[in-house]
């Protein structure tokens, strides 16, 4: 290392504002051995590009830098990449930026005393492999300071320790770089295997902040991260919910379009997919195809996040295709506030972003004044000054001073201040390098990267415009842009102006976001406003996002009543219980409102009023009978089995108030029992009743035997024989009940926004086990009332019987389809149900109770013992005085008059009660006969009659 004291050091300071450097040109293919040092550049571009800057020559330490000086294009007769045209704004600017920078830091008393900084740059050409050949020198000259201050390995053959270019190489403590993230991302991956500190100005590809790949890689300017964040709160404030994105290939395009689409659903922004990647290399065709895809999407905004030649090029496409108005252009860093050339009616009303845009005060007066005179350091000044000379105005631009340059200084101040925050650490105050900051000696030792990067990453110093700088958790810059709107003014000229900025305090943390518009200063072509750009409507509360195009395109769409909105997918959900309907607000599922018929139905209300009405004719009829207790046509009738029939009548009438009772365990059970019991008592009492009607009249009166009389014909009898009927009912009643409890169950499927309540049961078949055994009671009644459709009018009501079967049987018709019905609704059904047993019991009271009620009432004449005794027959007998009267007071009766009307006959049962007494025209039986077939005809009746007296008369009928 070059021999430097601090006195030296305030010289070489002094005689670097004076002007004193020096150019080093070496080619990037030279070897490890010495190399010599010249004082002019080569004519050729090729050969400029493999020039390195070093300035001073006896600088204490070294920045390198590694700036695009050149542009590259493709050479189709090599078929490889050449460095071309200078670049003045992005390669000239920054590298006078930094010699400006380090003027002023080696000027000041309060950084680094004793200390000079020295700058060696190299050309990238913009391009990653030649910045990865360039970075190979940095290795170079950190194997020959290891060599020389560490493990000797090698030897020159006159003794002397080898050296590369000079030592100069040795001597860089950090490097400033790469331009563009390719550039950095291949410089960063070689430097990080000598532990060298690299701080990029301009690099922003979000990659670069992986501290596992790259982790000795620091920039001054934030990452893509921000920038994709800034880009997407710009499109939330201008309401714009779609756009298309147009990204170069490469770290930096490709990095940005990721993030965009990563942080894009927390803005409620949607991006349309896939995003279109261009590279400069491509055809105009491909150009022409990616303009179509945009026009297909149909979305105003298009992102463009890529460099510069990408844009250019893209504009310039759609310029061709006159679609001056079609888009509107929103930018990254990557070509912003950058002339469009000749693209000024495209490009108008684009909005684009720079990271903090601000100019570096004194700057300006600086470059302004340098010639190739004044500025002999810059080794390829003298070419940048040949081309603005040569170059056409129309097609150079003026000088106007790059808004991010103040990135290049921050970087040299970082080091300045890290260098000075090891100064003060280590060498207590002296002016200098001292030992401490270097391993190896003061003259020839050299500083460990990794000591300067731990400096680094913990610093904090004030910048140009008195705001801190430091670096974030990912090693980059404050998160601050400038957004610029590019207008037409009133001259027809246009310019980029400032309409906003962008700030975010902690970087990647969306809730920090602080945008600050100008709204009211924004222009899009002449004054126009600008235009929408979304694809999905806005949905009402409730509405599901039907997915169109794009995943997060989509049209609103009502979701049924039984679906509600995921609040993930924003779709229409089926609710998982068919007993659920959507929320109001369509946001969750609720339950069906809970209906059942109640006592305030009107269906309930009819069925009520129908069975009231029974109840009252029920206790009326009873009534009656209790007070003609014991008239004739009451006895004839079975008492007993009345008020039985009559208890079977008022059960059919009362189940109307249970079935239509709200819906629990109880009513349920209840409802299951009494409904076949009421029907089974009901025609238990009548197959008791006629049953006996048969098996008295039906006795063969010439029979020899001596025990004529019909057994278990009395009331006691009866009662016993119903009862033994009836518990068959109830046991398989309580048998149903126990294998199936009752219980209630919910019909969800009939109504969209109720839920019925109902028995479980009622709804199928299961309801008609109760009526089984009745119908087998009602089929025997029938059975009966035909066979003694003949006996005497006082005991016969097979009429009225088979009636009331008749009756029965059609009303069961039809209520067993209508209450089986799917289509009816389940207040009809049980309204129904209610209904049938109240029309059951009015054809019992109106068949077999009302007509004793009106003879009992209104026909008291016929309420004796011979009315109800004889028949009415319909046909007409002739009957003589010979006739007997089998109720008259003597041995062969009364004797009749001659006369014309309906004959009383008494009928004996001989095969049912089909053969009358014998009428005599000629002259009366022999005395005997006569008796015997008159005394049997009158026993018959005599024991019917008696049987149904309560007690029993002094009779000789058997009363079993």
């Amino acid at each position: 290392m070059t021999n430097n004291n601090n006195n030296n050091n305030t010289t070489d300071k002094q005689q670097g504002r004076s002007g004193r450097w020096e150019r080093l040109i070496s080619n990037s293919n030279s070897g490890s051995g010495d190399s010599s040092s010249s004082s002019s550049s080569s004519s050729s571009r090729s050969s400029s590009s493999n020039e390195t800057l070093v300035w001073p020559s006896n600088a204490s330490l070294y920045l390198g830098a590694v700036f695009p000086i050149h542009a590259t294009v493709p050479s189709p007769n090599a078929g490889l990449d050449v460095c071309t045209h200078i670049q003045g704004p992005e390669g000239i600017q920054p590298l006078e930026m930094m010699l400006y920078t380090l003027d002023e830091i080696n000027g000041r008393t309060d950084l680094l005393p004793g200390v000079t900084l020295g700058a060696l740059v190299l050309d990238s050409c913009d391009h990653p492999s030649m910045a990865l050949n360039h970075s190979l020198r940095f290795i170079k000259g950190y194997l020959s300071g290891q060599h020389q201050h560490h493990e000797p390995e090698f030897k020159c053959k006159d003794g002397s320790s080898p050296t590369f270019l000079g030592g100069q190489y040795d001597r860089v403590v950090g490097v400033i770089g790469g331009q563009k993230s390719s550039v950095s991302t291949q410089m960063a991956s070689v430097l990080r295997v000598i532990q060298l500190p690299q701080i990029s100005y301009l690099s922003t590809s979000a990659s670069l902040s992986n501290d596992d790949r790259y982790p000795y890689f620091l920039r001054t300017v934030p990452s893509d991260t921000a920038q994709a964040q800034a880009i997407l709160s710009i499109m939330r404030e201008m309401g714009w919910k779609y756009a298309s994105v147009v990204y170069s290939e490469g770290e930096y395009g490709e990095d940005g379009y990721r993030e965009l689409s990563r942080k894009a659903p927390q803005y409620g922004v949607c991006l349309a997919s896939p995003g279109l990647a261009l590279a400069p290399q491509h055809s105009d065709y491909f150009y022409e195809k990616v303009v179509d895809e945009l026009i297909k999407v149909d979305a105003s905004v298009v992102v463009v996040f890529a460099v510069r030649t990408v844009a250019m090029k893209l504009l310039h496409t759609v310029q061709k295709r006159n679609l001056h108005s079609r888009f509107v252009w929103l930018g990254s860093d990557g070509w912003s506030y950058t002339d469009p050339m000749n693209l000024e009616n495209v490009t108008e009303g684009a909005l684009a972003l720079l990271p903090l845009a601000k100019k570096v005060p004194g700057f300006d007066e600086y470059f302004t004044k340098l010639t190739p005179q004044t500025n002999t350091r810059n080794l390829w000044f003298q070419e940048y000054w040949t081309w603005r000379q040569n170059t056409p105005t129309t097609v150079k631009s003026e000088y106007q001073q790059q808004l991010w340059l103040h990135f290049v200084r921050d970087a040299v101040y970082a080091y300045a201040w890290a260098l000075h925050s090891i100064w003060k650490e280590e060498c207590g105050g002296q002016e200098g390098v001292c030992e401490g900051m270097v391993h190896g000696g003061i003259i020839d030792g050299h500083l460990h990267g990794q000591h300067l990067f731990t400096h680094l990453i913990n610093l904090s110093f004030k910048d140009g415009n008195n705001e801190t700088f430091r670096f974030g958790e990912d090693r980059s810059g404050p998160p601050r842009y400038t957004i610029f709107n590019y207008q037409r003014n009133d001259n027809n000229s246009f310019t980029w102006r400032q309409v906003g900025t962008y700030n975010n305090a902690a970087s990647g943390e969306a809730r920090k976001d602080k945008l600050t518009l100008a709204k009211d200063e924004l222009q899009w072509k002449s004054q126009q406003s600008f235009p929408v750009s979304s694809c999905t409507d806005q949905c009402l509360p409730g509405q599901a996002k039907i997915p169109i195009r794009d995943s997060c395109c989509w049209r609103c769409e009502n979701c049924q009543a039984n679906q509600f909105v995921n609040n993930t997918s924003h779709l229409c959900q089926k609710c998982n219980d068919e007993c659920m309907i959507s929320s109001p607000d369509k946001m969750s599922c609720v339950f069906k409102q809970e209906k059942y018929i109640d006592y305030r139905n009107s269906w309930a209300i009819t069925s009520l009023a129908f069975a009231s009405l029974g109840i009252f004719s029920t206790v009326l009829v009873g009534v009656i009978f209790w007070v003609n207790l014991d008239t004739p046509v009451i006895k004839a009738s079975s008492r007993e089995l009345s008020y039985i029939l009559l208890g079977g009548v008022a059960f059919s009438f009362s189940m109307s108030f249970i079935i239509v009772a709200p819906p629990a365990p109880l009513t349920c059970g209840l409802t299951r029992f009494f409904m076949g019991f009421s029907y089974t008592l009901c025609y238990a009492a009548i197959l008791t009743k006629i049953n006996r009607i048969a098996r008295i009249f039906n006795r063969n009166p010439d029979s020899k035997s001596k025990s004529h009389k019909t057994k278990y014909t009395s009331p006691q009898s009866q009662v016993v024989i119903v009862l033994v009927l009836v518990s068959v009912e109830v046991v398989v009643n309580v048998c149903w009940l126990v294998l199936y409890p009752p219980k209630t169950k919910y019909l969800c499927d009939r109504h969209p926004n109720h839920r019925i309540l109902i028995c479980e049961g009622l709804e199928d078949y299961s309801y008609i086990v109760g009526f089984v055994y009745p119908l087998i009671l009602v089929a025997l009644c029938t059975l009966y009332a035909i066979k003694t459709r003949k006996c005497p009018g006082g005991f016969n009501e097979a009429r009225y019987i088979a009636f009331t079967n008749y009756t029965t049987c059609l009303i069961w018709l039809i209520f067993v389809p209508l209450y089986m019905s799917t289509g009816s609704s389940d207040d009809i059904r049980i309204a129904t149900l209610a209904l049938s047993l109240s029309l059951g019991g009015f054809v019992q009271l109106g068949c077999l109770f009302f007509p004793k009620v009106y003879v009992v009432l209104f026909k008291p004449e016929k309420n004796t013992r011979d009315a109800v005794m004889n028949t009415n027959r319909n046909s007409t007998y002739i009957l003589d005085d010979t006739f007997p009267n089998p109720l008259s007071g003597g041995p062969f009766g009364k004797t009749v008059p001659p006369t014309t009307h309906s004959t009383p006959a008494m009928y004996y049962v001989n095969a049912g009660c089909e053969k009358p007494w014998p009428r005599q025209k000629e002259s009366p039986p022999p005395p005997h006969q006569n008796n015997n077939n008159h005394q049997n005809g009158q026993d018959i009746v005599d024991h019917f009659y008696n049987s149904t007296i309560h007690p029993p008369m002094n009779t000789t009928t058997d009363s079993r």
